[in-house]
């Protein structure tokens, strides 16, 4: 089966996820948790994360999609992307760091 990054608000991670990117949290400048990628989540990471206010993690979940409904998903998500990117000048470097980002974000 087919996996897929998802960045997954606290609340609906569960026991047993696994981390596609690592999490890192500070605090005043200073490192107060830092989680791999590929750590599998725990109700401690998870109290951890919640106890220091960190807002979402990025994990890998099964992709139950068919073939089709992914395709048909990513082509009508880049659409709306273009929609809203349409009038961006995207040579500037910093809005195609930003568009690059969401784009990463969204077509998944």
């Amino acid at each position: 089966m087919p996996t897929r990054q998802r960045y997954l608000p606290l609340f609906a991670v569960e026991p047993g996820m696994i981390l596609v990117k690592p999490v890192v949290v500070a605090e005043r400048g200073r490192v107060v948790l830092s989680l791999s990628a590929g750590n599998a989540l725990t109700e401690s990471s998870i109290a951890q994360l919640r106890a220091h206010h960190a807002q979402y993690v990025c994990v890998s979940e099964e992709d139950t999609r068919s073939n089709m409904v992914r395709e048909q998903q990513i082509a009508a998500q880049a659409a709306q992307l273009e929609t809203i990117f349409r009038n961006a000048d995207l040579e500037r470097p910093e809005l195609r760091a930003f568009y690059d980002a969401v784009r990463a974000y969204r077509l998944v």
